[in-house]
């Protein structure tokens, strides 16, 4: 992808203004350099009577690099050039007689075609570059959107669900499944995660989720115990939010889940410290 990325950079973008010299200033080079060389071939080697065989490429080359117009450019230079250089009588401007006009016309046509489809071209390979850019960017972002998660979920000793209600799928992040002390490769499931949970919480939880969605509600916040897959007790703070369709049906439901084991330690430590008040 890099390397097909980096020969389309070749391309100059029409919207900028030094492309401009670049396209036409190409096709002019390129035409005369085409010239130059069939002059010299019909000097030096051979002169096979057909000045124009090999001048439909210059045009080619300046339409699929510049565009239509580049490629006109070429095609009136490439017709004068001819004319001047390589038609009989040599160094005058004029076509001799029926022939050159007919074969200078039909070159003339076959390099407005050539010149179309060019810019056809052109323009296909622009937008597989820009489709392709856009497909790289969205690729890089997508890569540091999940770096970002990584990070913020190890901050916050957390990890990110969504449940899919309506097909019954359920995503966890790796952090979540960190969290649950599940392995990396864990097929994630709402049936997994209600067993999870504490037997003296899981009653308590499902009833307030069940409840959550005969009401209509959209925010979820619970605090209740998990055995994790290794058989730690943890303490999870889960946040959510559902969202319904238009029947007023649970569709999904987004949220994360954070350890608040240490805090709710503490918090219990700190009760079971106070010492108690006595009467006079």
């Amino acid at each position: 992808m890099a390397d097909f990325l980096s020969i389309l950079r070749i391309f100059p973008q029409r919207a900028a203004r030094q492309s401009l010299l670049w396209r036409y200033g190409g096709a002019v080079l390129v035409s005369l350099a085409f010239i130059a060389a069939r002059s010299m071939l019909g000097r030096f080697v051979i002169d096979d009577g057909y000045p124009f065989a090999i001048l439909a490429l210059p045009v080619a080359l300046s339409a699929f690099y510049g565009g239509l117009g580049p490629g006109i450019v070429s095609v009136l230079i490439t017709v004068t050039m001819t004319d001047y250089f390589l038609v009989s009588p040599l160094y005058t401007l004029g076509l001799p007689g029926p022939k050159g006009v007919v074969g200078t016309l039909l070159f003339a046509v076959s390099g407005l075609v050539i010149s179309a489809l060019g810019e056809a071209s052109r323009e296909a390979v622009l937008q597989a570059s820009n489709e392709a850019e856009i497909r790289k960017i969205a690729q890089q972002q997508l890569l540091a959107n999940e770096e970002r998660l990584r990070i913020t979920e190890r901050v916050v000793s957390g990890g990110v669900w969504d449940w899919n209600i309506a097909n019954d799928t359920v995503y966890w992040s790796d952090g979540f499944l960190r969290l649950y002390d599940f392995a990396l490769d864990e097929k994630p499931s709402h049936e997994k995660w209600v067993e999870s949970m504490h037997s003296d919480d899981r009653d308590r939880v499902v009833a307030q989720l069940d409840e959550l969605f005969r009401r209509r509600l959209h925010n979820w916040s619970e605090e209740y115990r998990i055995r994790t897959a290794s058989g730690r007790v943890r303490w999870i703070a889960s946040h959510g939010q559902v969202f319904y369709d238009p029947s007023g049906k649970p569709k999904r439901m987004v949220g994360i889940n954070l350890d608040i084991t240490a805090r709710r330690f503490a918090e219990n430590a700190a009760r079971d410290a106070e010492l108690p008040v006595h009467q006079a």
